[in-house]
């Protein structure tokens, strides 16, 4: 396996994100329960489910209805094959993490039955619980280089194993249509968190959080394959125009990469700061208890904590369009809820330069004489 650098020093680390002593085994544990699931699979399936690493629909992570996608429905599987499916997913996050999946795919249900006025019979293969497609870049096998996604309406994981040793979980998106109804409101938790910190806020730390009085339709950097320099959100969302911007606003929420907007976490009050240390840890402990500690050295070693900023954008109230980010250099975090009156989450944890190990597989090349370029994995 390929070693691992000397870790870095954990001066602004809190405890629950410090590495366990002597490593970990968690590339081993997804590994081990993609080979169950693909080992599970029937031959057709296998040959559905499987494509090249190095395939360029490895970033396609779009979360929307899609005709046409590469994989296999998670609703094909028999009774065995789903449980493999779904050790395969709670073995790639954390439990929580998991049970919000879970939620966002039961979800598909309640939204089929409330949009029977609108889209009539379509409705029933439109939102389907059992639509999530799932697909291995790469067989999965020991100490090798593969990854896998499962994408849906409102849900894209994408994980990269690199050589058997270095995990990555981003992009990492989650959503929900309706974000509140009845039991279900499945990113609360995240949505509270960030109101707690708001509200914390005096007058001139407020005004330079809240970067724009509207915020945008969707999030700002989209479904990019990359996060570039540059992003400015859409004027609306995809297939929608209830939640509509104009050039103005779309200049006002940009992201640039390298000046972050909004307040920065190092100047936060110690109770602020406690606020703010709650709410990204809720998206970065999205990732396997193991991974959080190397995402949160990666963070260390671009500057820590102290540098991520918080910025607002619309409404302060959870009934108002609002939308929240948290951006650091390596490290980006986006929540929307604009669109059906601030009653349709979208939210995304992103790695800007290492999103689909991007960072990790470039190092490893460099480390290792392939003979060729670095997107030229062999399968």
């Amino acid at each position: 396996m390929t070693a691992m650098p000397p870790p870095l020093p954990h001066h602004d680390l809190p405890q629950a994100h410090r590495p366990r002593a002597g490593g970990s085994f968690d590339a081993t544990a997804v590994t081990f329960a993609a080979m169950g699931l693909f080992d599970g699979l029937s031959a057709d399936q296998r040959a559905r489910v499987l494509l090249p690493h190095a395939d360029p629909g490895r970033t396609h992570w779009n979360f929307l209805p899609e005709s046409g996608r590469p994989g296999v429905p998670l609703g094909e599987l028999d009774r065995h094959q789903e449980v493999l499916a779904h050790r395969l997913i709670a073995e790639s996050m954390s439990i929580p993490a998991y049970a919000r999946v879970v939620q966002v795919m039961a979800n598909e249900h309640v939204l089929r039955e409330l949009n029977l006025p609108l889209f009539g019979h379509v409705a029933a293969t439109l939102r389907d619980a059992g639509g999530y497609f799932l697909t291995f870049f790469g067989q999965p096998q020991p100490d090798t280089t593969w990854g896998w996604r499962l994408v849906g309406h409102h849900l894209s994981i994408n994980i990269t194993v690199v050589d058997g040793d270095l995990v990555n979980a981003t992009p990492f998106l989650l959503g929900a249509e309706p974000a509140r109804f009845g039991p279900f409101r499945i990113l609360g938790e995240e949505e509270d968190a960030a109101f707690v910190l708001l509200d914390s806020l005096t007058g001139p730390q407020r005004e330079r959080t809240v970067i724009h009085s509207r915020p945008p339709a969707d999030f700002v950097t989209r479904t990019a394959p990359t996060v570039g320099e540059v992003e400015y959100p859409a004027y609306h969302g995809v297939g929608r125009r209830d939640a509509m911007i104009t050039d103005e606003d779309r200049k006002a929420l940009a992201y640039f990469r390298a000046h972050p907007r909004g307040f920065r976490a190092g100047d936060l009050s110690p109770a602020q700061r406690e606020h703010f240390d709650e709410l990204l840890a809720l998206f970065v402990e999205r990732a396997r208890p193991g991974l959080v500690g190397f995402e949160m050295d990666r963070i260390a070693a671009a500057g820590g904590v102290d540098d991520l900023h918080f910025a607002w954008a619309g409404g302060t109230s959870v009934k108002q369009p609002h939308y929240f980010r948290i951006q650091g250099p390596v490290t980006l975090v986006e929540f929307d809820n604009a669109e059906d009156d601030a009653n349709h989450v979208h939210s995304v944890w992103r790695a800007p330069s290492n999103d689909f190990g991007a960072d990790l597989l470039l190092r490893h090349h460099l480390e290792h004489d392939h003979g060729g370029a670095p997107g030229d994995t062999a399968d």
